[in-house]
């Protein structure tokens, strides 16, 4: 709508991605995906925003780390922002300017979280010594063997 004859339409399906893994559209890939469902399928252009931008806020909620919270909130502001001024001018969403205000710090913010909760995780399973006092130099021989024997099935 609104084209003149012989003007390609330039559309991108929605932000689905925002994938850097294909040739830079933000209609593919998992970059803006943190929502499941049929919201999922449009955050921007479709009707799926609000449980998209619902699901972002709690994942600012969720964080402890103040950048990765603010982070997220500017991502959510940005995806607002342009959806705001899509809905104004009843136009298409500048598509590069959703991939770099919104699918590509929601990526980056992904892989932080990501590596925040495997940090986490890793934490509450780590293994502490109860003893982590040295051994004495003389005693060392004997400990080394003991491990070594206790290691072999010995």
């Amino acid at each position: 709508p609104g084209q003149q004859p012989g003007q390609q339409q330039q559309r991108q399906p929605g932000l689905r991605g925002g994938g850097s893994s294909n040739g830079g559209n933000p209609a593919s890939g998992p970059a803006v995906r943190w929502a499941e469902g049929p919201a999922a399928a449009d955050p921007i252009t479709g009707d799926g925003f609000r449980e998209w931008s619902d699901r972002l806020r709690d994942v600012e909620e969720l964080v402890l780390d103040p950048e990765l919270r603010w982070q997220a909130t500017e991502i959510r502001q940005a995806a607002r922002d342009i959806r705001s001024e899509m809905k104004k001018h009843a136009a298409e969403p500048l598509w590069a300017e959703v991939e770099d205000m919104v699918a590509r710090p929601l990526q980056e913010l992904k892989r932080k979280v990501s590596d925040e909760l495997v940090r986490r995780a890793a934490e509450k399973t780590e293994i502490v010594p109860l003893d982590r006092d040295p051994v004495p130099s003389e005693f060392t021989r004997g400990v080394r063997e003991y491990f070594e024997n206790l290691g072999s099935g010995r």
